[in-house]
């Protein structure tokens, strides 16, 4: 497995780096770019573009028709704030965040919407201009390819989009789960181990999975997708590829399947890192 000191070759990125490059932190963002910067070419997936498109262009286009309704952006943020998962109010705090650095559109509605248009936009480009290359779409997800038709009225387009991006179960991910079989029982197995059972995430999606081995056709559903997603974007990474993430629960998978992983350090690491040593009394 690949250390964070090796910086070389072609990276593919997981969902959570085109989030943090976004809308993270500063000093996150530029931890990425310094990998990036000596990276020979940038790749993902189909089932990664998916997961992007629905969590983030998704959510802000949530956020836009509630804006809509909402009498302020402020009653906006309320809104999410007592309403959604976890993972949404993060992107909406951090896009709210970004879109209130303008002071002027605080409390101006049709300021904020149209600024928030230009998020949604900028949001779905930003992937595909990040991206070098894709690996092949073993999965056969075809929501990656779900885009914000032109020339359609927004919020109509907006709206489409919400529904396509919504899982139908037309893919190719049993077929996947089946032909990698044999690796499943070998995550399960040495999963058992340690460290491997001290790793939550990891620990979340292998229940699943060894729950359904006799019968891996009951993991093509939305929710069942959604929660061994790091175990299939790990399946269908080529072994020459590192996997560049923030989330831990790569470890465990990329270790017991000889794949390549760089994972990135958390906020806290980076800011304690740079925090001036104390001075002796």
């Amino acid at each position: 497995m690949k250390t964070n000191n090796q910086l070389d070759g072609d990276y593919f990125l997981e969902t959570s780096v085109p989030r943090q490059m976004l809308f993270g932190h500063s000093l996150i963002k530029e931890e990425i770019r310094k990998y990036l910067r000596k990276c020979a070419q940038k790749w993902s997936s189909f089932y990664v573009l998916m997961e992007y498109k629905r969590s983030v262009v998704k959510t802000l286009i949530d956020l836009y028709f509630v804006a809509k309704e909402e009498k302020t952006p402020s009653d906006a943020l309320h809104y999410f704030q007592e309403g959604f998962k976890t993972r949404q109010n993060k992107i909406i705090l951090s896009a709210i965040a970004a879109l209130l650095e303008d002071s002027e559109i605080a409390n101006d509605e049709v300021k904020f919407l149209v600024k928030l248009e230009t998020l949604i936009f900028g949001s779905f480009q930003y992937f595909h201009d990040l991206i070098d290359k894709y690996i092949e779409n073993r999965t056969g997800c075809p929501l990656g390819k779900i885009s914000i038709e032109d020339g359609t009225p927004r919020e109509e387009a907006y709206r489409k989009f919400s529904e396509e991006i919504d899982c139908v179960r037309r893919c190719s991910l049993d077929e996947l789960l089946k032909d990698r079989k044999g690796q499943l029982k070998l995550l399960i197995r040495e999963g058992e181990k340690d460290p491997h059972d001290k790793n939550k995430g990891f620990q979340e999606a292998l229940l699943l999975i060894k729950s359904a081995i006799g019968t891996l056709d009951v993991l093509k559903t939305k929710t069942n997708c959604m929660k061994i997603g790091d175990i299939i974007i790990a399946l269908e990474v080529p072994k020459r590829l590192q996997i560049l993430t923030f989330d831990r629960g790569f470890e465990s998978t990329c270790q017991i399947l000889g794949k390549g992983l760089v994972l990135l350090p958390s906020l806290a690491t980076l800011k304690k890192s740079r925090a001036p040593a104390s001075q002796p009394s």
